[in-house]
């Protein structure tokens, strides 16, 4: 939801709010938010995440890598159906900047056929344009699925991609604003970072129960909340079992203190929620199983700001155990890309990370499987 005036010379000359510029109430607009698509078993999702164009960017070479990713999972999966984009696209950036990257990706849309959805990061508000600029941007091209209301519910880009069979739904894919840690009025010095507000979590469960409790969902947003950390501590620190793997080489910068808590997690896992996927914490890309839903960051895409090289002779143990758990012996750079694969109607996914880094002498690439 954009910040909204709307002026009080519509009371004083008796015209309803309607007339002045309609905000709709979420709970009563709930196909508002949705986008269908073709489902089928084998619906390949690419993740990519926290992309960074900015003012200090190559485009050039940014695009480069994006084509080697591309390449490499079209070799190893038949088709990519659907690419979720999870947050900060941009950073420090300007209308150039949008222009190139949706150029970009409408052409790759075009040249493999999928869609892509857009979230907002709390780094793409950090730009020299409009936020509305580039909501209309997405929002109007031609193979972007975002959506961006005048609506009562918190955030711009909530909203649902209905994934359909013989007219019937057989997957929900969600997508959640997860905070920009200010307003677009105001900036609040002493929140760090940000959360899903309640209202996005009543909002997931209506469209949920819209299309009826039998159906799985996959959820991604930005910023990873404090289920994140909590289930980290629980393993680490408290020897709970919950399967888990790759690397945390960083904090997950959630929100702190319970005025900052999101219940999300524990909520949408009663209602068939199997995975949450998010992007924020470059160093991250750690994934547990909780309760039977799959909680884990996607792997940054790209070199722009900074990430994780990872030493294979550390002794750090978080490095030595996502190096054993992902098998990988040699040192490399944690970027690259995450898939997820709808295998059949009841629920099941493979998730994949796809580690790519240009070498000269020939590029490291490396998939490992959840």
């Amino acid at each position: 939801m954009k910040t909204k005036y709307i002026f009080i010379l519509c009371s004083l000359m008796s015209v309803s709010l309607t007339s002045c510029g309609q905000v709709l109430d979420y709970s009563t607009h709930l196909d508002d938010y949705v986008t269908v698509m073709n489902y089928r078993d084998g619906f390949n999702i690419l993740q990519l995440t926290d992309i960074h164009w900015s003012n200090n960017s190559s485009t050039m070479s940014s695009k480069i890598y994006l084509n080697k990713v591309f390449t490499e999972v079209v070799n190893h999966v038949d088709k990519i159906d659907l690419v979720e984009i999870s947050g900060d696209l941009f950073m420090l950036a300007n209308y150039y900047h949008i222009t190139t990257f949706i150029n970009y990706f409408e052409a790759k849309a075009v040249e493999y056929g999928f869609k892509y959805a857009v979230i907002w990061g709390n780094h793409d508000h950090h730009g020299l344009y409009n936020p509305n600029y580039l909501s209309k941007e997405f929002a109007r091209a031609n193979h972007s699925i975002y959506i961006d209301l005048e609506d009562n519910l918190y955030g711009r880009s909530n909203f649902v991609i209905n994934l359909k069979k013989d007219e019937q739904v057989k997957w929900q894919i969600t997508n959640l604003d997860s905070g920009a840690c200010f307003s677009e009025t105001a900036i609040d010095a002493f929140r760090n970072y940000d959360y899903i507000r309640q209202d996005q979590t009543d909002w997931w469960v209506l469209e949920h129960q819209k299309v009826g409790e039998t159906v799985p969902n996959i959820t991604y947003y930005h910023i990873p909340q404090q289920d994140n950390q909590r289930l980290w501590d629980e393993i680490h620190n408290n020897g709970a079992t919950y399967k888990n793997k790759f690397f945390k080489l960083e904090e997950f910068d959630s929100s702190e203190g319970e005025e900052y808590a999101s219940n999300f997690i524990e909520t949408a896992k009663l209602h068939n929620l199997k995975g949450a996927f998010m992007g924020h914490a470059h160093n991250v890309d750690w994934t547990v199983d909780y309760d039977g839903v799959t909680i884990g960051l996607g792997v940054k895409t790209g070199t722009e700001l900074y990430f994780a090289h990872v030493d294979a002779s550390s002794d750090d143990p978080a490095v030595q155990e996502g190096l054993a758990s992902t098998g990988i012996t040699e040192n490399f750079d944690l970027i690259g890309a995450s898939l997820v694969t709808l295998k059949d109607e009841t629920g099941n996914f493979d998730l994949e990370h796809l580690y790519l880094n240009e070498r000269v002498n020939g590029d490291f690439i490396k998939w490992v499987k959840y």
